[in-house]
């Protein structure tokens, strides 16, 4: 019950602010200032099939774990650079559990900047940013994962923008809005023990994402105005001890 309580305490009091009062003023020339990183993720410049590389040999047969930026690992639209709390363990263990990519409709700049600032261990193999092969700057833009080149059983996408996994909601999962502040989250936390799920298990994203009991599959509205079914993380069955299925049918 102790180590439980620590995790808890570890979860709500991490400091989110990561950077700055204003960061969009900062990231312009944070190229020229950057360290710590050998390389910033790549992605293929002039994109013919593909928008990423192939893969190496060392994530050739693992999970490849596509994450979206602004509201769903971190908020930066206004003010500072907040991230949600549980981002260093969580890519702490991705790092060598998974291929780690991030798809943002952010500019390369800001992107690569974002990425710098909360990948200290070098997690992120690759960033998909703005382009006009997918980037149509309307709503209801979509994230088709088959640019990336990678077996489809997997890849899974963490999203909160339901118009991004139209088509692939099998491979998604949708997580809340995340803006920023100091108030407790525990998105990435239960995200973190579903992941570590997933990899243990071994079974194809599909099969997992449909049958986890962390996940509600609902219908989500979408910029367009249409309904899809998403598969929605339940913040509410993570526990620091482990987690149990809650029965919301008995909690009207």
């Amino acid at each position: 019950m102790a180590d439980a309580t620590a995790a808890v305490k570890k979860v709500t009091t991490e400091r989110q602010r990561k950077r700055g009062t204003s960061f969009k003023q900062e990231y312009q020339g944070a190229a020229a200032r950057a360290k710590g990183r050998g390389r910033a993720p790549s992605m293929l410049h002039e994109p013919t099939k593909y928008m990423i590389p192939p893969p190496t040999a060392d994530v050739r047969d693992k999970y490849c774990i596509i994450f979206d930026l602004d509201e769903t690992l971190v908020y930066a639209r206004e003010g500072p650079l907040y991230a949600r709390p549980g981002i260093d363990d969580m890519l702490t263990y991705l790092k060598d559990a998974c291929e780690v990519i991030v798809w943002t409709a952010g500019l390369r700049a800001y992107a690569q900047a974002i990425v710098r600032t909360i990948d200290k261990g070098g997690a992120v193999r690759h960033c998909v940013y703005r382009h006009a092969k997918w980037f149509t700057g309307q709503a209801g833009y979509q994230k088709d994962l088959a640019v990336l080149g990678r077996a489809p059983e997997k890849m899974l996408m963490i999203e909160n923008t339901p118009d991004c996994i139209r088509g692939w909601q099998q491979n998604a999962i949708l997580v809340c809005d995340y803006e920023g502040g100091e108030t407790p989250d525990f998105t990435i936390p239960a995200l973190h023990q579903f992941l570590k799920g997933l990899v243990d298990s071994g079974r194809s994203v599909p099969e997992y994402v449909t049958t986890s009991e962390m996940l509600s599959r609902t219908p989500i509205q979408t910029d367009v105005g249409d309904f899809i079914q998403c598969y929605v993380l339940n913040i509410n069955t993570w526990k620091p001890e482990g987690w149990s299925r809650v029965n919301k049918d008995i909690q009207r």
